[in-house]
């Protein structure tokens, strides 16, 4: 099987070497864990290696995007330059419908290369549709055309709860073909941050729930230590 190596420290070794390619990956998380700074970092990591990225923002603006970025890695000193060398491009549409949506990534695919691809998020896709099975086809409908595209996929998710015990699985997790899980835990009076590989359609993968930090210098999953 081809993978795409996420750059991620410690995550690809859960991951048997990585994504599968060409799948759609869900990152979910309740506020704070770090789902739209995960998947920065896994741009930042393809564009490194000449894999172009595109991430496409629902909600806050590519100028926000980019500059918490650059705050969060202080040690990417090179983000503007990969920006402005099309090797990492932060765009926000004007219409939220999932038809915008495919020509649009059909345009930035083709035109600049793009491997690797960024939607934030579909929980704000969700909340556009007054009925769940219209959703539902669309989305499916959605993933069936990016599992086309020359590309792997991450999309960020809200989750029901925080809580690891209290959280109820939504139909995105169920037909995307992977998901990851960032958590923001207690532990004695202060908060720690943890990753999880729910599935990974078609492979094997660490079903641990590991510690992750944030640096300067991006993530680190520490694959094979207990949260506890």
């Amino acid at each position: 099987m081809e993978r795409v190596k996420t750059e991620i420290k410690g995550l690809d070794k859960m991951l048997k070497g990585g994504i599968p390619d060409h799948h759609n990956i869900l990152v979910c998380g309740g506020p704070g864990s770090g789902k739209t700074t995960f998947c920065f970092e896994y741009l930042y990591r393809g564009a490194k290696i000449g894999e172009n990225g595109l991430f496409l923002s629902l909600e806050e603006s590519p100028e926000n995007i980019i500059e918490n970025a650059k705050a969060t890695f202080t040690d990417f000193n090179d983000i503007n330059e990969l920006v402005k060398d099309k090797k990492m491009i932060v765009i926000k549409p004007e219409k939220y419908n999932f038809v915008n949506f495919s020509d649009i990534l059909q345009s930035y695919v083709t035109r600049h290369k793009v491997r690797r691809v960024v939607i934030d998020s579909a929980t704000l896709l969700k909340l556009s549709f007054e009925n769940l099975f219209e959703f539902r086809r669309a989305f499916v409908d959605f993933l069936s055309f990016l599992r086309n595209l020359n590309c792997s996929v991450l999309l960020t998710a809200e989750v029901s709860s925080p809580v690891r015990g209290r959280m109820r699985y939504e139909l995105e997790h169920f037909v995307a073909d992977g998901v990851i899980i960032l958590y923001n835990l207690e532990k004695k009076e202060k908060r720690i941050r943890a990753l999880e590989i729910l599935k990974m359609r078609g492979t094997d993968h660490s079903r641990d729930l590991v510690p992750m930090k944030i640096t300067s210098n991006g993530i680190i999953v520490f694959a094979g230590e207990k949260v506890y």
